[in-house]
């Protein structure tokens, strides 16, 4: 697939959600948008005149879709046309709001569909405002983010990269090399004219490049847990608390809590909201030396949960001294599982135990999962988590682009290799290039059709 074939189609799909609603959009996007909604509406104002979509641009007309040949009505809609290029898709864009039956937007969409435009695939309407250039691709892959968010912090690092806030920043680093390529291929190609070039800012140039370059890249981790979810597993002996824990995160008795040890025999999983984080809470089954077959089961279980966690909370009852079964657990945690881990100790009410943090250990929290002392200090503790290493708690870069960034640094690194050997210059023109080609690659001024393809697959029809 490739640009012009795609803007040689008109594409049409419900754009709203499946199921009943009030309204339902259909849309329509290509040359003969305007010319398939002609065929079909016709406006409340004067049903008699035909309609002239290219002169009523982003203005609402209300009317009624009415079957080409019998001149049944279909539904009264809304309808807005959006004249090229002043649309979303940077084309002749149609979008028709019915009621929101969706027989009645199936209808719509069939008859649009019967004229000559085909359905649109997942994303086309978003990747054909990127290839119009009325987005770069940092902000197509927010759209998706955006439609996705199911937290305020999900929905405001979407629209900061919306608005442009990633892909100005790689661009600006870009710029400022292809400037300094640009001067170093003139002295390359042009040796009588040009001379060689001056190269005095060539050093400030790239530090500052690996500098915007590794604060953008430090964003990603952070994106990721953002984006995707921050995976934790509260891991502790029988009767420390843990089910309490959960039950403090959640505000709801989700997990049974009893002073029997083992009560816990599987893993519970829930998704809570901390501090604009999406969080996966695990509470596992707690680990101690037992001949029941069942409990046992439960303890394989915690140390799978612990395996693939990102973060462990490793309870422990603060009111007693740490034993030999604590140690072992958090030997399982570092050596075996390898996972950062914060240790958790609860029971304070019942009088803290001074000990010592262990020095594997992020941090220490002391907490009562009884009364909900220190929930908010845990709290802070796994967004410092999420965020370290990031200065910006904005718009960060997802994996693919924090890649690309990173590829580029290495390329600068290469460039100052080969100055500090003092190669000839169309060495350093070959690195800076690589540098190049890779922020190209982020923000989607050169990328192969195979990246868009799989970019714009993860979206919804309709989008």
């Amino acid at each position: 697939m490739n640009s012009s074939q795609i803007n040689l189609d008109t594409i049409s799909a419900i754009s709203t959600p499946p199921g009943s609603g009030a309204i339902a959009i259909v849309r329509i996007s290509g040359p003969e948008a305007f010319t398939i909604a002609e065929k079909i509406f016709s406006s409340s104002q004067d049903a008699l005149l035909p309609v002239n979509l290219k002169g009523n641009s982003h203005k609402a007309m209300h009317g009624f879709i009415l079957q080409p040949r019998t001149q049944i009505c279909v539904d009264d809609v809304v309808l807005i046309p959006y004249r090229e290029p002043a649309s979303y898709t940077g084309e002749n864009l149609v979008e028709i709001n019915c009621h929101g039956s969706p027989v009645i937007a199936r209808e719509i969409l069939e008859l649009i569909l019967s004229l000559g435009a085909r359905l649109a695939r997942p994303g086309e309407f978003t990747q054909r405002a990127y290839l119009s250039g009325k987005m770069d691709l940092t902000q197509a892959e927010a759209v998706m983010d955006l439609i996705q968010a199911k937290t305020k912090s999900q929905s405001r690092q979407a629209q900061a990269a919306l608005s442009g806030q990633i892909g100005s920043k790689i661009s600006g680093v870009r710029s400022e090399l292809v400037e300094l390529l640009t001067r170093i291929t003139a002295g390359i190609d042009f040796p009588e004219e040009v001379g060689e070039v001056p190269l005095d800012d060539l050093e400030r140039i790239v530090v500052d490049s690996k500098a915007r370059l590794t604060s953008l890249a430090q964003t990603m981790r952070a994106g990721r847990f953002l984006r995707e979810g921050l995976r934790v597993s509260i891991v502790g002996q029988p009767n420390v608390g843990k089910s309490s824990l959960l039950n403090q995160f959640l505000k709801f008795e989700r997990a049974i809590v009893t002073e029997i040890p083992g009560t816990t025999r599987d893993s519970i999983e829930e998704l809570v909201e901390l501090a604009g984080i999406p969080v996966l809470l695990v509470d596992t089954a707690g680990i101690r030396n037992t001949e029941d077959r069942v409990e046992q089961i439960g303890i394989d279980r915690t140390v799978t949960a612990i395996e693939q966690a990102d973060l462990v909370l490793f309870m422990i009852d603060g009111s007693k001294e740490l034993d030999q079964t604590d140690r072992k657990i958090e030997q399982m945690i570092c050596e075996h599982a390898q996972k950062p881990f914060i240790m958790v100790k609860n029971k304070i009410d019942l009088g803290e135990f001074k000990n010592e943090k262990p020095e594997d250990a992020m941090d220490q929290i002391a907490i009562s999962a009884k009364s909900g002392q220190g929930m908010d200090a845990l709290g802070d503790c796994l967004s410092r988590f999420v965020f370290s290493g990031s200065k910006d708690k904005g718009a960060s870069v997802n994996e693919r682009q924090g890649e690309l960034c990173l590829k580029a640094m290495q390329s600068l690194e290469l460039l100052e290799r080969a100055v500090s050997d003092d190669l000839p210059q169309d060495c350093l023109a070959t690195d800076l290039k690589e540098a190049i080609i890779s922020l190209s690659q982020a923000c989607g001024t050169e990328v192969s059709e195979e990246v868009i393809t799989q970019v714009f697959a993860r979206f919804c029809i309709g989008k």
